[in-house]
Order: C-alpha cells, then structure tokens, then sequence
C-alpha cells in the first residue's frame, strides 16, 4: 500500500500538469481534434494552397521542368498501383516528404539525390501516397482547424504573413517524413529493378557542389565573407544553372557591398527559378539599393504574393513609400506593427508610423 502511495501521488501531478498546460493562453489551440469533414474538391483545394506555401518555406519549386516531366510520366505510367496523386519538388538538401491532403505529396531535391533505382523511387512515391489519405485528419487540431476554414472562405490577404494557408504550411513542415520513414520506404523497393531518369541521376552529381554551399554558409555565419564568397564560387563553377547556389553567391556579393556583381548573380537566379520569394526579395532589395524604385516595387510585390513575410512586406512599404505611394507605404508598415510588433523591422515601422503622423 505504501509503494502505491507514491504512484498514485505522481499519477495526479501528472494530471495535474497536463491540465494546467492544456489551460495555458494557446495552448489548447494544439490539442488533438477531430479533422472537419471535407469534400474531395475542398481537400485538393486545401491541399494545392498548402502546397505553394509549402515549397517557399522549403527553398522554392525545383527548376527543373525535365525532372518534373519525368516524375509525371511515372505516375502516369505507375498510377494504378497507388491511386490518384501529384508529386512537386522542394529545392532543398535535406531529405525529407511532406504529405499533404487532396494527394498532394512534396518531395526534397535531396531525398530525390539517394534515389539508387526506379524500384526505390516507385516504392517511395507507393508509401506517400498512403500517406496522404490520413495527412489532414492525423495533424488536426484547433489550429489546423481554424487555417482550413480561412482557406476554404477565399477571404485570404496577398499581405497577411499569418493567413490560413500560411499557419497551415507550418504545421505541415514541421512533421516530415523523413530519417527512419524514409527509409522504410526505399528498403522496399531494394529488390525492384530499372534505371532511375537521368534528371535524378544529375541530382547526384550535383551533390558535392551542395556540399560547397553548405560550407560556404557556415563561413558566412561565422564571420568570414572573403572566404565563403571563394567556397560560393567554388560551388557555382561545379553547378552554374543552381538558383540556389546563385542566389546565395548574389546575396554575400550583396552583404559586402558589392551591388553590380550581386546584381547578376540575383537576376540569373531569379530567371531560373522565378517563383521563389527569398531571390525575388534580394533582387527587390537591390533595386532599392541602386534607387530603382519601379524595379524594386514589382520584384517586391511578386515576393510578397509568393509568401508575405516581415522582410519582404517592409521592404515594399518603403519601396511603395519612394515611388510616391505613402498611403500605401503606411497600410504596409501598419500591417507589420500588427503582426510582428517587437522585432526590429516592426519597432521601425511604428516610428515611421509616427513620423507621419507627426509625432516624434
């Protein structure tokens, strides 16, 4: 008896413990909850919207048409076996899939790179697609709940850096597929035979220059930029069409000063992979920098329709503010201030605020 004192005691602090976290302000947003019912058209529409976030959180869409094309045809040619489902690709190194609703499934450029043959890359593409009939209802909670009904409304704001699809993209990023997953996935289908497409073959080649990329960044962050420009050169000698690589090199030209030689780093990067809203915003910042106010407003606003966030939105205040649209500068600035109050670029926004409003 005395030996279930203590247990029972421990029980109850438990309880105890969960209850009180559970009645913490937000908390109870990310408790598990029963998934709405959706209809195939509103699962596809959630899943398509959460898609786009999606890969902006993950480095962009993969420029390569010829890999996208290649992957297409084998789901077409495979379908049966797995049902009905789309594949995009995330330009990332890290390995990783994302499963989504309405059949949506994101793969990473690097989990594609460990693709040894067609039997692996089947059989992959066989487990995410099982994933996804149970990719919504198993991450339901308040939160996911509250993103999809915003989303199915059509009421989102290009701006609003915390809209539906946005919250949505987060809570599907933050549990991948990945590590053991993954591997289960691609051990089944070690006995399968047939050549992988050559578009994935090049992902492998490409490899050691990603792994210069990587060095390079470590440089970067620990203070050292003569070196990691020589460590991003290095990578984009090994891989001159890689947006990532290039973007990269154009921003540490950029951090440096040296506006011209970031400049063609930017736009080749840009024309490559145009819909990715961290090179658009570099771009756009630039054009700030050199008083291109026009340029900068449209490489801006297209940043900010891709994914809205802190940077990108401030950056166009100021750009909409230099062409003469103040009112316009302002409502963006007021946006910024609402959303991301105590950082740096929203305690900036509020002085701004105030300065026109004539209070210093």
């Amino acid at each position: 008896m005395k030996k279930l004192v203590p247990m029972i005691l421990m029980r109850s602090a438990i309880i105890i413990a969960l209850t009180w976290l559970a009645g913490c302000a937000g908390m109870e947003q990310y408790m598990p909850a029963d998934a709405p019912p959706l209809t195939a058209d509103q699962e596809i529409k959630v899943g398509s919207t959460v898609e786009d976030r999606l890969l902006q959180l993950l480095g962009g869409p993969r420029h390569d048409q010829a890999l996208l094309e290649e992957l297409d045809s084998l789901i077409k040619t495979e379908g049966g076996a797995y049902g009905r489902f789309t594949v995009a690709v995330a330009d990332k190194s890290a390995a990783a899939l994302y499963a989504l609703p309405g059949g949506r499934i994101v793969v990473t450029r690097g989990v594609l790179s460990e693709i040894s043959n067609q039997g692996e890359l089947v059989a992959l593409l066989e487990g995410a697609a099982a994933l996804t009939r149970a990719a919504y209802s198993e991450r339901a909670n308040r939160a996911s709940n509250e993103a999809t009904a915003e989303i199915l409304s059509l009421k989102e704001s290009v701006y609003d850096p915390e809209s539906g699809s946005i919250r949505l993209a987060r809570i599907f990023v933050q549990r991948p597929c990945e590590g053991s997953c993954l591997t289960s996935f691609l051990q089944s289908g070690v006995n399968r035979s047939g050549d992988v497409p050559e578009s994935i073959r090049m992902l492998k080649r490409l490899q050691p220059a990603y792994e210069l990329l990587k060095e390079a960044r470590r440089l970067e962050k620990a203070d050292k930029p003569s070196q990691a420009i020589t460590q991003y050169l290095n990578a984009a000698s090994m891989a001159p069409e890689e947006p990532q690589i290039l973007g990269s090199l154009g921003m540490a030209y950029l951090r440096t000063g040296d506006l011209q030689t970031a400049r063609l780093n930017l736009q080749k990067a840009v024309e490559l992979q145009p819909n990715y809203y961290k090179t658009r915003m570099g771009l756009g910042y630039l054009y700030l920098q050199q008083g291109n106010v026009r340029k900068a407003n449209d490489q801006l606003a297209e940043s900010v329709r891709l994914l809205p966030v802190t940077e990108n939105l401030f950056l166009l205040a100021e750009a909409r503010e230099q062409g003469g649209d103040a009112e316009g500068g302002m409502s963006l600035y007021r946006l910024i201030v609402e959303t991301d109050p105590n950082s740096k670029l929203g305690r900036t926004a509020a002085s701004r605020l105030a300065r026109s409003k004539g209070v210093e």
